[in-house]
């Protein structure tokens, strides 16, 4: 192989035959790389796609040889998310190509495209399973060779959501181009698509295996968002609510500017996003139910008893918290206060729990402020504790609203800081209990701003019945209540709520328990 005559071409007719072997049927795609047809192998009876190159693009005997010999390593892999490459010829003229297997599919970049001009985001589940097809491709693959361009225009989208990698080895031929002693001078240039290059390629710095990882974490992050690396940023919890927390540190560490510090395998990588996909996803919703007896007897005290009954739920005017509907709560008793920092310290001492997040923060440290930075499973564990339980919904919206319909806990008078802390008056979460005004007639304090509450529902459209607004247990998200010190005064209301994921653990985040009144 040498340099290619002029008239080389990558343009072919219906019927043309390629090498006497493969007989050309119809374009399938074109792009920076070359051209795709589909074909007729004569010999072994079956259709391919035939990859020509752009003659441009391997003018080099070193490059040319590159090409067959990472060729030749990607025709060893046989992987069911690797597209099977069968051989790597050139034609007549010189024009290298690659035949491999077809695909009834389409690219993953035309599917995010359609997406977005949909506006339609993809489901998160989608997400995680195209993501773990392909750093199952990569683990199978990195054990000899690195892809260097993992991207949507190499990854094949088949029936079934079934994802194929394809490309393996190219883009480190197209390197050998500009370290051809042959060649006058060039500029540096990132082997691959520099949009989705690592940083140590764009450095023109070695490569390994977590180069690719890091392209596998812009993939995951333009599924998730529709954005891609050349878009203005941003995070993806600004762009859509329904994407986890453990499925964002995922890919935080994905793509860790020093790759010391991303994921050190695919394998490691798959692993870790399936299982932060099954802890926030596939949740039991109902609160964990301990075997053994709660390590203190219920005590009612530092409670409020209410003696619950039929009342007015949820709110027309928004959607989240719509229909309005009577809703029923038997008796209850209520804690008149979050949990405070002194109460959960306690817990913390018996129990050997691990500390909250914040704990080591001297603003959320005060013993009678509520405590923060705790998750639906951590609520859960200090109410067992105390032999008690995180409120329902309707309980808590009974608590802050009765019988009487009051648009506020205290009443119908729009809120001010005597009566609530909120829209960042302290920057902190207050004393339980210092704005007594915003009690409510019941004497219960703070449900509204301080500190957002945990509840045992998860957070679901509204699907009223005689006994509570009852709903469907499949969603990830648990519903919170109350507002909070950096809330605008809307979500100070009785009938506002949003959902969080369970293992949220967010500064503006506590909870309080109630107890069954006996019959």
């Amino acid at each position: 192989m040498g340099a290619l005559p002029p008239e080389a071409r990558i343009a072919f007719s219906q019927g043309e035959r390629i090498s006497d072997r493969y007989v050309i049927d119809r374009p399938l795609g074109r792009g920076g790389m070359g051209t795709v047809y589909l074909a007729y192998d004569a010999l072994m009876h079956e259709q391919v796609a035939l990859k020509f190159l752009h003659p441009g693009l391997l003018r080099t005997q070193r490059g040319q040889f590159l090409f067959v010999q990472e060729a030749q390593i990607a025709r060893r892999l046989r992987h069911d998310h690797i597209v099977a490459l069968h051989d790597a010829a050139c034609t007549a003229e010189g024009v290298l190509y690659l035949s491999m297997e077809y695909l009834p599919g389409r690219p993953l970049r035309q599917a995010l495209r359609e997406r977005r001009m949909a506006r339609s985001h993809m489901d998160v589940r989608l997400a995680v399973r195209i993501t773990a097809q392909i750093l199952d491709a990569l683990s199978y693959a990195h054990r000899t060779v690195i892809h260097r361009d993992i991207k949507p225009e190499n990854l094949m989208i088949l029936p079934g959501e079934h994802v194929k990698v394809l490309d393996f080895g190219l883009a480190k031929a197209l390197d050998a181009e500009t370290l051809s002693a042959g060649d006058a001078p060039r500029e540096p240039r990132v082997v691959g698509t520099f949009a989705y290059a690592a940083p140590e390629q764009k450095r023109h710095g070695d490569v390994d295996p977590r180069a690719d990882l890091y392209a596998v974490g812009l993939v995951l992050r333009e599924l998730l968002t529709l954005r891609t690396p050349l878009d203005p940023p941003a995070d993806v919890a600004e762009v859509r609510r329904d994407v986890a927390p453990s499925i964002l540190a995922v890919l935080d560490k994905a793509l860790k500017e020093d790759r010391e510090n991303r994921w050190q395998d695919a394998r490691e990588f798959r692993q870790r996003l399936l299982d932060a996909f099954d802890e926030s996803y596939r949740r039991p919703a109902a609160p964990p139910v301990s075997a053994s007896k709660p390590d203190l007897p219920s005590s009612t005290h530092g409670m409020v008893f209410l003696e619950g009954g039929h009342f007015l739920m949820g709110n027309n005017g928004v959607r989240d918290e719509a229909p309005e509907f009577e809703a029923y709560v038997a008796p209850f008793y209520m804690d008149v206060t979050p949990v405070t920092v002194g109460q959960y310290e306690a817990f913390l001492r018996t129990t050997g729990h691990p500390i909250p997040r914040y704990w080591e923060n001297e603003a959320f440290r005060g013993p009678d402020q509520p405590i923060v930075g705790v998750s639906w499973a951590d609520a859960n564990a200090y109410a067992a504790w105390t032999g008690k339980r995180l409120p329902t919904e309707a309980e808590w919206e009974y608590a802050a609203r009765g019988k009487e319909n009051r648009r506020y806990p205290w009443g119908n008078a729009e809120p001010d800081f005597t009566r609530a802390n909120y829209g960042d008056y302290l920057s902190m979460p207050s004393i339980v209990g210092m704005h007594e005004d915003g009690a409510s007639p019941d004497g219960i304090h703070d449900l509204a701003g301080n500190v957002h509450e945990w509840t045992a529902n998860p957070f679901a459209p509204y699907e009223p019945s005689e006994n509570g607004p009852a709903r469907s247990s499949s969603s990830p998200r648990r519903a919170v209540r109350g507002g909070c010190w950096h809330s605008g005064p809307d979500e100070l209301r009785c009938a506002h709520r949003k959902g969080l994921f369970p293992e949220t653990k967010e500064a503006t985040l506590g909870f309080r328990c109630v107890l069954s009144a006996e019959p």
